[in-house]
C-alpha cells in the first residue's frame, strides 16, 4: 500500500468513515438529549375531554336586518370592485347599530 493511489484511497475511506461515524454520534447524542429534558419538563398529563353544549345566538332586538346588512356588504363589494382590487379580499365580521 505504499502506491499513492492506495494511499489516497485509503484516506479517502477512513475520512468518510469517520465523517459519517461522527454525524451518527451527534444525531445520537441530540436524540437522547431531546428525549431526556422532553420527560423532565412535560409529564404525561391524563387527557381530559369536556364536552360543551352551544346554546343557539338568538337574534338581539337592536341588530342590523338581514336586507340592511346584503346592502352595506354589496356597497363595500361595488367599492372594490370600483378600484380594481382583488376580489373577496375584505370579510365583514359584524354590523352594529349605533
Amino acid at each position: 500500500m505504499d502506491t499513492p493511489l492506495g494511499n489516497g484511497l485509503f484516506v479517502f475511506i477512513l475520512g468518510i468513515l469517520v465523517v459519517f461515524l461522527g454525524m451518527i454520534i451527534i444525531v445520537l447524542s441530540v436524540t437522547l438529549f431531546g428525549k431526556v429534558l422532553n420527560k423532565k419538563e412535560n409529564p404525561k398529563k391524563e387527557a381530559k375531554i369536556e364536552v360543551k353544549t352551544v346554546e343557539p345566538v338568538q337574534e338581539v332586538q337592536n341588530e342590523v336586518p338581514a336586507h340592511v346588512k346584503a346592502a352595506i356588504v354589496a356597497a363595500i363589494s361595488a367599492y372594490y370592485f370600483g378600484t380594481k382590487s382583488k376580489p373577496c379580499d375584505f370579510i365583514v365580521k359584524s354590523i352594529k347599530r349605533y
